[in-house]
This record gives C-alpha cells, sequence and structure tokens, in this order.
C-alpha cells in the first residue's frame, strides 16, 4: 500500500478514536538525539573508556555498578541527564499532547523511556506511566526507604569526559548514602517504584481503548509490544511507527507506518486536518 493511503488511513482511526494508548519507547525520542543506546558501536564512540574496560549499557545501567564501578555508573547517567538537557522534546510529543487536549474523551501514555520527555513536554502528570522510571528522580542506593524525589539539576554530578568518571555524587537526603536514579535498571530488585503512576495507569485500563499507538518498540526491550498485545486481544486495533520493519514482529499490527516517531506524528496531523 502507498505510504499516503496508510497515513490516511491511520488519520481515520485517530479521528474515530475515543480512548486511545500511546506506547513510547526509545524510537520515540530518537529525534530527540536521545541516544538508545542498542548500536554496540554507536554506545563505544560515545564512551571510549567503558569499551577499553569491556563495560557495556547493560552493565553500568546496573546496581552492580553502582556498588562496584561507582564512579563510571554515575558518569554513565550525568552524561546522559547533559545529553537530555542539552535537547528537547521534538514535535511529536506537542501533537501527542495537542490530541490528548483536544481529539480524544480519555489518553494516557505507558513509555519505557526514561528521559522524561513526555512530561517536559507538557503532558499532564496523571497521563504518563514512566514504567522504567526517570532519570530525573533519584531514589537511596541503599534503599533506607522507599521514598524518591525530584532532582532537575543538571550538572548533578563533576565529569570527566576522559576517563568517564563521575564524583561528588549527590545523596540521600534522609541517611546522607549514596543516592542512585530512579530508574528500573537491569537485574534490578531494589527499585521502589512509582505507585502513582502505577495507579493512574491501572485506572485508565480497566474500560476498553479503541486505538494503541505503539512507537519506537524494539524486540530487545519488548515491554511495550506484549502490552500492545494485550490491547489487541481485546479488539483494539494498533498502529506500529517504527523505522524497522522487524519491530512489527511481535504485535503483527496492521497497520505499520515505516517512519521515524517525529515524521509520522507530523503527517499525521496533517493528514487530520483534511479529514
Amino acid at each position: 500500500m502507498d505510504i499516503n493511503q496508510l497515513i490516511n488511513q491511520c488519520a481515520q482511526l485517530i479521528r474515530e478514536a475515543r480512548r486511545v494508548v500511546f506506547l513510547t519507547s526509545a524510537g520515540m525520542s530518537a529525534d530527540s538525539n536521545i541516544p538508545t543506546f542498542r548500536d554496540k558501536e554507536g554506545y563505544w564512540s560515545n564512551f571510549p573508556p567503558f569499551k577499553e574496560k569491556g563495560l557495556e549499557a547493560q552493565d553500568l545501567a546496573s546496581p552492580w555498578a553502582f556498588r562496584n564501578e561507582l564512579p563510571h555508573a554515575w558518569a554513565f547517567y550525568e552524561w546522559r541527564r547533559r545529553n537530555a538537557a542539552e535537547n528537547s522534546p521534538h514535535a511529536g510529543y506537542t501533537i501527542i499532547n495537542k490530541w490528548i487536549d483536544e481529539r480524544f474523551d480519555d489518553a494516557f501514555i505507558h513509555t519505557t523511556n526514561t528521559d522524561g520527555y513526555h512530561l517536559r513536554s507538557g503532558c499532564p502528570n496523571d497521563k504518563v506511566k514512566e514504567v522504567h522510571g526517570s532519570m530525573w528522580r533519584l531514589q537511596c542506593l541503599n534503599v533506607c526507604s522507599y521514598a524518591y524525589w525530584q532532582e532537575d539539576a543538571v550538572p548533578l554530578c563533576d565529569l570527566d569526559h576522559d576517563t568517564m568518571k563521575a564524583s561528588n555524587y549527590p545523596k540521600c537526603p534522609r541517611c546522607k548514602g549514596i543516592a542512585r536514579p530512579h530508574i528500573l535498571m537491569f537485574g534490578d530488585g531494589e527499585y521502589t517504584g512509582h505507585p502513582e503512576q502505577e495507579k493512574n495507569f491501572h485506572s485508565f485500563a480497566r474500560e476498553p481503548v479503541d486505538l494503541v499507538i505503539l512507537v519506537g518498540s524494539s524486540g530487545a526491550v519488548p515491554t511495550n509490544d506484549y502490552l500492545a498485545l494485550e490491547f489487541m486481544r481485546h479488539r483494539a486495533p494498533v498502529i506500529n511507527i517504527n523505522l524497522d520493519p522487524s519491530a512489527n514482529s511481535i504485535v503483527g499490527a496492521e497497520y505499520f507506518l515505516p517512519l521515524k516517531g517525529k515524521e509520522a506524528f507530523e503527517q499525521l496531523d496533517e493528514a487530520l486536518k483534511t479529514l
């Protein structure tokens, strides 16, 4: 099918939808210059000292790293915080917010991204679940309590780019121990969660949705793919936006848009204006 025909079909689904869930993953942030770290060579090019030590992203994004490679672990997240602060949510985020505000009766964003861009773009707090947490919140590394707190300071740590080592780490306000990102990391049984976001999503998901928009997911972290399948079992159509055709292998969505996130939302928004 011609891409313009497909865009128009998807725009018609959006026009008719009343309750919509957006499932966004790393590909959604890529247009804002947020690295996905799926590409090992791209990861190594950003962090040569990690390549020398054989430390991959999943090694550093772990409680193990914060206890055994603390300067490198905090350097990894400090670099990511600075990168996210230097960039900004692209136009696709604004379009989603506009649709939620003006077009649908109810909608929700379930994101695996930790860059905080949906909230930073102005989406209401009660419309977002950051299922893997956020780099803009911290918790105690030793879990002296289940508390977490907002921390927007950039820079947060001192960072030596040549060695990719951080120093002057943030502290837990309760026990004065080291703080860590409030992020669900690899092999992580210590992430304290976000009960309010979880409650909001469960409340939304109690009623059927009539459209799922899946954006930028991958087989490497298929959290949103399997959630899309759950909604599909209740007869909700899925629009899958992804540059990689293999990314449709789990969901098998009828409506697959082989586009970047920003481009897809801009084209869909333009098509809606003609319906």
